[in-house]
């Protein structure tokens, strides 16, 4: 019951520093003076896990059926009678 509590306290501490972004980077601060190496860890952590979610946007779009970001599509132009081509 003890080991409940103690994690309970422990997120409601973490979900009161993320909502203020100035408590944030000041934690974020604190550890980048106190334990360099430990906050390296997380932000190599982080940016694997960013580049994981965005190869699996990119594997996603191509299967569905290409890449529609990038892509141009124009509309089909008729011939006018004019001898033109027309919108």
């Amino acid at each position: 019951m003890t080991i409940v509590i103690l994690l309970t306290a422990v997120l409601v501490a973490v979900g009161w520093l993320c909502l203020s972004p100035v408590r944030l980077a000041g934690v974020g601060a604190v550890l980048l003076v106190t334990h360099p190496m430990l906050m390296f860890a997380l932000t190599a952590l982080a940016m694997l896990a960013l580049t994981a979610y965005a190869a699996r946007i990119i594997y996603r779009s191509l299967r569905a059926g290409g890449w529609h970001l990038l892509t141009v599509e124009r509309p089909a132009f008729a011939i006018s009678k004019a001898g033109g081509m027309a919108p």
